[in-house]
Parts: C-alpha cells; sequence; structure tokens
C-alpha cells in the first residue's frame, strides 16, 4: 500500500467521544522549555518523517506563548512523558479558521494501548473551545491513526489530489461504517 498523505475533516465539534485516561497514566499540559521532550517523543515515534532538532522550533517558535493552553503530553505516573498532542489552528483552511489536530505520538514501547483515545479527547475537547469545526493530515500508511480519527468523526477530505486511490486503499484495510458509506455511495 502506498503512504498517501490525506487529510481528515470533522465538521462539527458536537459529541465528542470522551475516554478516561487509564490508571498509571495522566495527562498534562506544555511547560516552557519542553520542546525537547516533543523532539524526543517524535524521534521515537516517527516511521515515515525525519524528525531533526529544529523541528519543534519550525511548527510552534511563534507561537510558543499558546503551547501551554493548546499542547498536551501523555505522561506515566513516574512522570515520564510518553505521548504528544496539539489541539491547534489553521488561519486558512478553505477560508476559514479551523482547528487542527496536529502531532499526534506516542512512543512504541507504549502503542497499541489505546492511549490515543483520551489523548483525542482532550485535544478534542480544547478544539472546541475555539473551533467549529477541525481537520488533520495523515498519511495512509498510519491504519490504527486513521482507524481512530473515523471513530472520533473525521471523514476523508475527497477534494485532495489521489484521495479517490488513497481512501480506497484504506477502505480495503479498514472495515469502517463510515468508509462503508462512502462506497455505498460510490464515492471510493
Amino acid at each position: 500500500m502506498k503512504n498517501y498523505s490525506v487529510r481528515m475533516i470533522r465538521e462539527h465539534m458536537e459529541n465528542i467521544p470522551q475516554f478516561p485516561i487509564p490508571k498509571g497514566f495522566a495527562i498534562r499540559n506544555y511547560c516552557p522549555d519542553e520542546g525537547h521532550i516533543w523532539t524526543r517523543i517524535l524521534k521515537a515515534a516517527e516511521p515515515y518523517i525525519d524528525i531533526d532538532d529544529g523541528l519543534f522550533d519550525r511548527e510552534f517558535g511563534r507561537y510558543l506563548s499558546v503551547l501551554e493552553d493548546r499542547s498536551f503530553y501523555l505522561t506515566t505516573d513516574a512522570g515520564e512523558e510518553i505521548g504528544t498532542i496539539t489541539a491547534w489552528w489553521q488561519p486558512d483552511i478553505d477560508g476559514k479558521t479551523c482547528g487542527q489536530i496536529h502531532w499526534v505520538a506516542i512512543h512504541p514501547d507504549y502503542q497499541g494501548r489505546g492511549l490515543s483515545k483520551p489523548m483525542m479527547s482532550v485535544a478534542m475537547t480544547r478544539l472546541k473551545q475555539s473551533h467549529e469545526r477541525c481537520f488533520l493530515g495523515t498519511s495512509t500508511g498510519r491504519i490504527p491513526a486513521i482507524k481512530l480519527y473515523l471513530d472520533f468523526g473525521f471523514i476523508p477530505d475527497l477534494s485532495r489530489e489521489n484521495s479517490q486511490e488513497a481512501w480506497t486503499e484504506v477502505a480495503s484495510v479498514i472495515k469502517h461504517p463510515l468508509l462503508a458509506q462512502l462506497e455505498s455511495q460510490n464515492l471510493l
């Protein structure tokens, strides 16, 4: 399967799934000068993008003052940061300011335990405070992440280049009601 870049959209912020943080873990906000933690997590977790030491500053450097409100770390009870998610925004997506789920990552030692669900609940709840809709970018090689995003009400943006082919491939791997509905409407 090719690894296409895709975009997913959530047209409203109602009925956000709420998943509790499991025992043994916590979620906390970013604190000043913690970009190195974000970088450490992304370097360990990211299979497709080369994460260099300057990426955090390129992504967030102009907006450090808002990170304490919009960026979160998943931690163990011992305080080790093992995951990150950001409730970001883009000022010009389709001409409207739109919330964005941005840079979701969990250290590989903790993946597959459902820990991204409570992170998504926290970030989506934060987005709801400021935005009427949201989107995210991902890639088709991230099948578990795409399933999570579908479960959180995000739908494929079929207007993007190669989206037909990309989502048809995803639908061949993920059996999800939303994708089945798109197939039945001959959109995939």
